[in-house]
């Protein structure tokens, strides 16, 4: 006779592990042997341990609906679930110590996001779950109340309740290259327009020569043409293909659609045009500082000189270049190099106290798969811990009902 488990989780990423304490855990709490996460990757949490640059960082001191893009309702919905469930706080209570930096990111005390898997698999290992790595989930069925999961090597797994936690189109080198979709929209689930998010952006050469490896603390707005689209504040990072670095990543998910895509970078934000005139004004009427040297100490000397060049010397234009310097995009790297997908399941036909669908009972869809997009800083993992959690804890009550 097949085992029939009380819950299948189809991904062992951030959103399917928290999924699978949640459920082994606390009131109501199932058995070790009733819950299967089944993971396509050799093992799982391949990208919880990437996140952060691999130092982990887990959420945000500040989460707000301005933070994430989506559905409001749903978006609103999420909100007060992080307030109940209080992330940061669930995560201590298994083992993992955090603390945030001076931006409110949130990180485990050692900054090693390897260690945060360490203590997911060992709480998960000695709750007896079952994990089964190498099961690439190809479709589902179901029947009278059962779940038919057929993998693509033939193995079949059957369940109860279903959690989608298989991600997006991002980074397919952590095995989210957008196939798990197909199990959603076969229960009649529509698919909104992916594009990537959390991505670095493509430039024109020229105006970027020899910049490659600077970074500075920036204000950068993205226009269309000369249409306003979306400004952020961090650091940016020159490369030899375009900009990287938070600042650029906030605004990354915006760039895919646009005509005429332009990127205009305030290096000073905290001085204004007038503060900066004064300043140049002064440097110039001191005769030992070369003209070409004039923003030595203000920005990086080779920017500074960029800008200087640029501008041909003129006092105004260097003060346009450094609060307003023009960069015309190309394009992004793409999904592959994306951290995050924009778009994904319509939040439309899934319940947003439970995240089961409305389409078929006992079917959840949690996480990247779904058409949430958060901001850098935490914002994702915190959306994927926090339906994960609320999804189990769904679960958990229809069991025992």
């Amino acid at each position: 006779m097949n085992k029939i488990y009380k819950a299948a989780i189809i991904g062992g990423g951030s959103a399917g592990l928290l999924c699978a304490v949640e459920l082994l855990s606390g009131e109501n709490r199932l058995m070790g042997d009733n819950v299967v996460i089944l993971e396509r990757n050799d093992r799982t949490g391949k990208k919880l341990i990437a996140t952060g640059n691999g130092q982990g960082n887990l959420s945000n001191a500040e989460i707000n609906a301005e933070n994430y893009s989506g559905e409001k309702h749903f978006v609103s919905a999420f909100l007060g679930q992080v307030k109940s469930v209080n992330p940061v706080l669930y995560l201590e209570n298994i083992g993992i110590i955090t603390e945030k930096d001076e931006s409110g990111r949130i990180y485990p005390v050692s900054r090693q996001a390897n260690s945060v898997l360490d203590i997911i698999r060992a709480y998960l290992a000695n709750k007896d779950c079952t994990v089964k790595t190498g099961f690439k989930a190809v479709k589902i069925a179901e029947k009278d109340g059962l779940f038919t999961i057929a993998a693509e090597n033939g193995e079949k797994i059957f369940a109860e309740n279903v959690v989608l936690a298989a991600g997006g189109k991002a980074a397919k080198q952590f095995g989210t290259d957008g196939q798990g979709y197909s199990l959603a929209t076969a229960f009649g689930h529509k698919l909104t327009t992916l594009f990537p998010s959390l991505v670095q952006l493509k430039t024109e050469k020229e105006p970027i020569k020899g910049l490659k490896g600077i970074k500075h603390n920036v204000k950068a707005a993205l226009f269309d043409g000369g249409c306003f689209i979306k400004q952020a504040s961090g650091d940016l990072l020159f490369t030899d293909y375009g900009v990287s670095g938070n600042a650029v990543f906030k605004i990354s998910d915006k760039v895919s659609g646009l005509h005429s895509p332009v990127l205009k970078i305030d290096f000073l934000p905290d001085f204004t045009e007038e503060r900066l005139s004064e300043i140049l004004k002064d440097r110039l009427s001191k005769a030992y500082i070369p003209k070409t040297d004039i923003l030595n100490g203000l920005v990086h000397k080779k920017l500074g000189e960029n800008i200087v060049k640029r501008a041909g010397g003129d006092v105004q234009k260097i003060i346009k270049h450094i609060k307003s310097y023009e960069i015309k995009i190309v394009g992004t790297l793409g999904f592959d190099y994306a951290q995050t997908t924009k778009g994904g399941i319509d939040t439309a036909d899934i319940a947003p106290d439970t995240y089961e669908s409305r389409l078929q009972n006992g079917l959840y869809i949690v996480g990247e798969m779904l058409d949430v997009n958060g901001e850098c800083g935490g914002y994702n993992l915190t959306f994927a811990f926090v339906s994960g959690i609320t999804a189990a804890k769904s679960i958990k009550s229809k069991i025992k009902k």
